[in-house]
């Protein structure tokens, strides 16, 4: 724009097509509202004998798998046109001090190599039981009269078949029926991350220059597994103070309605779904858990989406850089970064419809780093002993460094409880064995929470770390010239240079005698040293 100001707009625009199976040999998504072939006969076998919790009325079984080929376009997710400005500017203040800004909308890219397509009913295992006696008899080979089983290790059987051929995409919506299922939904959506920076450097002399700058993001449409089957937020316990009845009458064996036998006429209806339900023990026991009738889909056993777009991040940082450019053998660089991360990554509760912000683990509040290059200034083409025995002796030598720290993890907490002030927990001296304050917990694993209990302890707490980084390598070299055209160069590396341990979290867990101690150690090695000889020719 001018001697001193630039700028730099930019649009770029993508398409991605959601994957497709070129056969539809693929599960593409769930149907919520489906109807399936057990849908009255299960709500008919509820209805006589239903759960004082829920009336039949509300007990409705609906919703199944959908393959490929019966799925709108056949693809496993949907496409999406998406557009990325950008936009920098840089501007010249002054003949040492430049001022840089910039913005940037960028996506994530849904990429099969990593998103494998669901392709249950496509396989099959045939398990052949040998003997059912240990030995006495056999119903595959018969080793005693020198047949092993190998040499027919898929006998013939009653029904005329050897093998369990897959069943392809014909059962349908009941496919993962009675089976736990976690799918990728075809609304499917791009990860969206905002970013910008804007930075002032500065040069000092010659050699010398220093940068502070902002930096920030925000993402969202963060793909999460969400739980669809999940037991209403009335049916838990709440407080400070153990459920066992609750828990108790949620876990109670009542009559199974998806028992086989309230579904006779699916033997003639639907055959090969009767027979997959018959190798199932969800629908051939005749009690089930009272809290499964209880939920969304209870005929799922579990049904979740691990694509559900609701996962955002927010980072603000300050960065911080010195750099003394290489010159009269001498370099150094220290980076020093402030780090502000959160993340609305899990769902504090199963029933929660949204996610939960907290810290994340992917960033550190604070991080310094540290490296630098010094040649011995003796030797030739140096400042001293430029020749003569004093060259040879003191003569090629360089020294370099590299420093890191950065606090440790936070710590992952179950759900427990918890008497006092949070803040409490990071009074005190830190030590191994009591690397934070163990007073105030719960420690009788009788009176913690039980089943069905909702979360009433946070799951990271602030300030709350495992041990962190604080790490010095160093190098030590010498280079010998032989002749001409061949060098020899002898070098020392010392990683972890002052020995210290890298301790692991400590116990997190406040029914063990362990409870707030540190066992054991991360890293795999202490110091650890290595010499090379290297020749150049």
């Amino acid at each position: 724009m001018t001697p001193r100001l630039s700028v730099n707009l930019g649009l770029r625009w993508e398409y991605e097509q959601g994957a497709r199976e070129r056969y539809n040999r693929a599960l593409a998504y769930f149907d919520a509202r489906a109807r399936l072939p057990i849908t009255e006969g299960a709500q008919a076998a509820y209805a006589r004998s239903p759960a004082p919790e829920m009336p039949a009325s509300q007990f409705v079984v609906q919703g199944g798998s959908v393959y490929a080929a019966s799925s709108p376009g056949r693809r496993l997710w949907g496409n999406e046109l998406m557009w990325l400005p950008r936009v920098a500017a840089a501007y010249q203040l002054g003949s040492k001090t430049v001022i840089r800004g910039g913005y940037g909308l960028f996506y994530d890219t849904l990429n099969v190599l990593h998103i494998g397509a669901d392709q249950t009913g496509y396989t099959r295992t045939t398990s052949t039981i040998v003997t059912t006696d240990y030995g006495m008899t056999w119903l595959a080979g018969d080793p005693r009269r020198g047949i092993p089983p190998i040499a027919d290790p898929f006998p013939v059987r009653a029904d005329g078949t050897r093998f369990d051929e897959p069943t392809r995409d014909r059962l349908g919506l009941m496919a993962r029926a009675g089976r736990g299922w976690t799918y990728n939904g075809f609304d499917y959506r791009h990860a969206r991350q905002q970013r910008w920076r804007l930075g002032v450097q500065r040069q000092f002399g010659d050699h010398i220059a220093v940068e502070i700058a902002y930096v920030g993001t925000r993402s969202d449409r963060v793909p999460l597994t969400q739980t669809l089957s999940a037991l209403p937020e009335r049916f838990w316990a709440d407080g400070l103070v153990r459920n066992d009845a609750l828990a108790s009458n949620l876990n109670a064996n009542v009559t199974n309605p998806f028992h086989i036998g309230n579904f006779a006429d699916l033997k003639a209806s639907y055959p090969l779904v009767y027979q997959d339900m018959s190798t199932q023990g969800f629908f051939t026991s005749r009690t089930i858990r009272k809290h499964q009738l209880l939920r969304p889909f209870p005929h799922m056993n579990g049904l979740s989406t691990a694509t559900a777009p609701l996962g955002s991040a927010k980072t603000d940082s300050l960065e911080v850089t010195f750099q003394r450019r290489f010159a009269r053998g001498f370099d150094l660089n220290l980076s020093y970064t402030v780090l502000r991360l959160r993340e609305a990554d899990y769902f504090h509760n199963e029933f929660d419809t949204l996610p939960s912000w907290r810290e994340s683990q992917d960033g550190r509040p604070h991080r310094l780093v540290g490296t630098g290059i010094f040649q011995l200034p003796f030797g030739k083409g140096r400042r001293w002993a430029t020749r003569g025995l004093w060259s040879h002796l003191l003569g090629g030598y360089q020294v370099a460094a590299t420093y890191e720290f950065q606090p440790g993890p936070l710590l992952d907490w179950g759900n427990l409880f918890y008497y006092g002030n949070l803040e409490d927990i990071k009074k005190g001296t830190r030590t191994l064995d009591r690397w934070f304050n163990t007073a105030n917990f719960e420690r009788s694993a009788a009176k913690g929470p039980a089943a069905f209990h909702r979360r009433v302890f946070p799951t990271r707490v602030s300030g709350v770390r495992a041990d962190g980084a604080n790490q010095w390598n160093a190098n030590a070299q010498r280079e010998f010239t032989l002749k001409e055209g061949w060098g020899l160069q002898f070098r020392v590396d010392a990683l972890n240079l002052a020995n210290r341990t890298q301790f692991a979290a400590p116990n997190t867990n406040p029914y063990s005698t362990d409870f707030g101690r540190v066992t054991s150690q991360t890293n795999t090695r202490n110091r650890f040293i290595q010499a090379q000889v290297r020749l150049r020719f």
